[in-house]
């Protein structure tokens, strides 16, 4: 028998996983999202951009890679290691909610010189930095089960979550029509997350322990990771961090909800990557495949379906943002086409990124993240200087990230990762998709003078169409094969 078998079944059964709670998450984000919009006003959603990017970014500032070093290294089963890897995620998350709270005045300063608004950020900051905390109390079962690709219950954990979410964040926002009830929400649901890490996966129960030569692992394999993050943080959340110093809150706002809606590509392609790839990639080099080979074949339709949603993104956003939102939001569908190129050439990057990983190079990766920040950087200088609007600022993200992609692109080619040709012609299809459904949706009368509802319905079938040829390859196989059991 062979032995890569279980690893692939796994890896096919872990993406069929993903994706199916990737899109019953997304239904329910976008439900919340859309109820929101009505219920609450456009600067609630640029406070909670900015809480949520203070957040991350100190959750990303004080990554070392515990969970990657659980998912890599051969002692990634034993009670020594894995208590060390809980035990270290305890003291960061107290330390990350003792940052947020010290954080709270300085922000609020700077923003509220702006924006009088973000007064609110006094309060706010405190109160989600709870979460990280609350997160830091997780099972290390959780990080077991991605180290073997165990994600039926993984993907139920994330799902009820995020149930539970939307139904508190709904009522809590008609109940007190404030951007309190958004953090609130997060809270409670953390907390839910947390218990659910204990009660729904197996292993080990954990204890306050730090082994020496576990935590010299850990370490020597995170202190690159630590890098990496904190220039991903940056290449991810730099936008609004700046532009909320820039433009209105209430602009800002707008461009969030755009730039929330891109990241939609990023989420499920990251998901597949931490979750199934990077893992799978580790089983397989222990078994004697090369990196180039396991890439190659996890590679192809991953960009599929990161250039099928991009495109859908471009091309049905006009319609959806009619159908969904009401017209403070409306100019948010230029931001989203624009943001959803970027997101493309974010993904390519992620790609890679999961391979330098799996080679132990997370240098590379943070030398791709430090590319697209510098040049957001610079890029930043002439939209300043002669006042550009957020128009102007998405098509700089955009270029940015595609400044990222080519840097990992290069670095890739070190390693024997060399795609261009391929990535050119699906770059190829997806302008020739994009362009197409944007001339059908504005063009041509007899979709362009339809419903809004329906024409995204029939612009998102028109998409699909184009795609199912390549789509249909790619499922076929999935769907041939046995699922291993989760």
């Amino acid at each position: 028998m062979d032995k890569k078998l279980p690893q692939r079944e796994s890896a096919r059964s872990g993406s069929m996983w993903i994706g199916g709670g990737y899109v019953l998450g997304q239904i329910l984000r976008l439900a919340v999202n859309v109820a929101l919009a009505a219920i609450l006003f456009e600067e609630a959603f640029a406070l909670m951009a900015i809480v949520s990017a203070v957040m991350q970014g100190l959750a990303m500032f004080s990554d070392v890679g515990l969970r990657p070093s659980v998912i890599r290294s051969e002692r990634g089963d034993e009670p020594d290691f894995l208590n060390t890897v809980w035990t270290f995620q305890v003291i960061r998350g107290i330390l990350l909610t003792l940052m947020a709270a010290l954080l709270a005045w300085p922000l609020t300063v700077i923003y509220a010189a702006n924006d009088p608004m973000a007064y609110q950020l006094m309060w706010l900051i405190p109160l989600v930095g709870l979460t990280a905390f609350i997160d830091g109390l997780q099972s290390s079962r959780i990080m077991t089960a991605a180290r073997y690709m165990q994600l039926k219950r993984v993907t139920a954990i994330e799902f009820i979550t995020q149930l539970v979410n939307a139904i508190i964040i709904i009522s809590l926002a008609w109940y007190m029509r404030s951007v309190y009830a958004l953090a609130i929400a997060g809270v409670l649901s953390c907390c839910l997350r947390t218990a659910l890490t204990y009660f729904l996966l197996d292993g080990i129960r954990n204890r306050l322990f730090i082994e020496p030569a576990a935590a010299r692992t850990i370490f020597s394999f995170g202190k690159w990771i630590f890098v990496s993050t904190v220039l991903t943080f940056l290449a991810i959340q730099l936008d609004r961090l700046v532009f909320a110093g820039l433009y209105s809150l209430a602009e800002v706002g707008v461009y969030s909800i755009a730039a929330g809606l891109a990241m939609m590509v990023g989420i499920l392609i990251g998901a597949l990557q931490g979750s199934v790839v990077f893992p799978w990639y580790s089983r397989m080099m222990e078994e004697g495949m090369s990196l180039a080979d396991a890439f190659k074949q996890a590679r192809a339709p991953v960009i599929l379906i990161c250039t099928y949603m991009t495109a859908l993104l471009v091309v049905c956003a006009q319609s959806f943002f009619e159908v969904a939102y009401d017209d403070r939001y409306i100019r948010a569908a230029t931001y989203l086409q624009i943001l959803s190129v970027g997101a493309w050439f974010a993904c390519l990057d992620t790609m890679y990124g999961a391979a330098f990983l799996a080679a132990g190079r997370s240098k590379w990766a943070a030398i791709a993240s430090a590319t697209k920040v510098l040049v957001f950087l610079l890029l930043l200088v002439p939209l300043v200087l002669f006042g550009w609007g957020l128009v102007a600022a998405a098509v700089m993200v955009a270029v940015s990230e595609l400044a990222r992609a080519a840097m990992g692109q290069y670095l890739g080619w070190q390693m024997g990762l060399r795609n261009v040709r391929h990535d050119l012609g699906m770059l190829g299809i997806l302008a020739v998709a994009s362009l197409a459904g944007l001339f059908l949706g504005s063009s041509v009368p007899l979709i362009a003078d339809l419903h809004p509802a329906v024409r995204l319905v029939v612009l998102g079938a028109f998409v699909t169409l184009l795609f199912a040829p390549f789509l249909i390859r790619v499922a076929l196989p999935l769907l041939r094969s046995r699922v291993a059991p989760s």
